[in-house]
């Protein structure tokens, strides 16, 4: 009799985890959308630039951080036992293989060769989508980019990577549901985002996001995932700030 109870003790938490793992990706997903509303609709008009696109792309993050903050508020509330306890800038941990392949490596030392390669990848693709237009460099221009990406890795990382990994942290007990969602959700917006985009672009992105979701589970830590993500975006904004208007 015990063990019958045991079992459907087991089974009813685990439905409740299902429960709760669906009503979180809903409106993670919801959340996520919010991004595209204020890229469309911001919520501020500064004009302190004489680029129009760099204008754009302060009003975009000046409105898309009270939607990281929501992500952060339900990631507080649904993930009970962990809380935020990934958004740390703690950066050692041993870099698994991708597949079953025996290796491996350390963040600490081989996330910036993992991080340098995919800037190359990501830097060359993104030339190519904007070259057509032609590009015109200004120093004024180029000292945006820094905080820029640091913005926007910042404000990406909260909404499409911290949530779903620590989620599975709390309610799973495998790494699936973090790299999945963690992937799949930030490729598909990148389908129609700036660059790279389209599906090459959500292809790339997926992968980063795989990337990314992996090195916070492997280092229990926020490090690689912002930095990784600052320098793409260094790439980047250095290309949409710098083309012919």
């Amino acid at each position: 009799m015990g063990e019958v109870l045991e079992v459907s003790r087991s089974g009813n938490n685990r439905g409740v985890r299902v429960v709760k793992l669906s009503i979180f990706s809903v409106l993670m997903i919801m959340t996520a959308g919010l991004t595209s509303v204020v890229a469309s609709t911001s919520l501020f008009r500064l004009t302190p630039f004489d680029n129009p696109i760099a204008n754009g792309m302060l009003n975009y993050q000046l409105s898309a951080l009270p939607v990281a903050g929501l992500a952060l508020l339900l990631t507080f509330v649904f993930a009970g036992r962990v809380r935020l306890r990934f958004l740390n800038f703690n950066r050692t941990g041993a870099l698994r293989p991708y597949f079953a392949q025996p290796g491996g490596g350390r963040w600490e030392s081989d996330g910036w060769y993992l991080g340098f390669i995919m800037v190359g990848i990501v830097g060359v693709v993104t030339f190519f989508q904007f070259l057509p237009g032609g590009f015109s460099f200004h120093w004024a221009t180029l000292l945006l980019v820094i905080p820029f990406a640091a913005g926007n890795a910042f404000i990406e990382e909260t909404i499409f990577r911290l949530p779903y990994v620590t989620m599975g942290a709390n309610d799973t007990s495998s790494r699936t549901y973090g790299l999945v969602m963690g992937s799949a959700v930030f490729g598909v917006m990148h389908f129609w985002g700036a660059a790279p985009n389209g599906f090459l672009g959500a292809i790339m992105s997926a992968f980063m996001g795989f990337v990314l979701a992996k090195s916070m589970q492997e280092t229990r830590g926020f490090f690689w995932a912002f930095m990784i993500h600052f320098m793409l975006d260094l790439v980047v904004i250095f290309f949409i700030l710098n083309q012919t208007l």
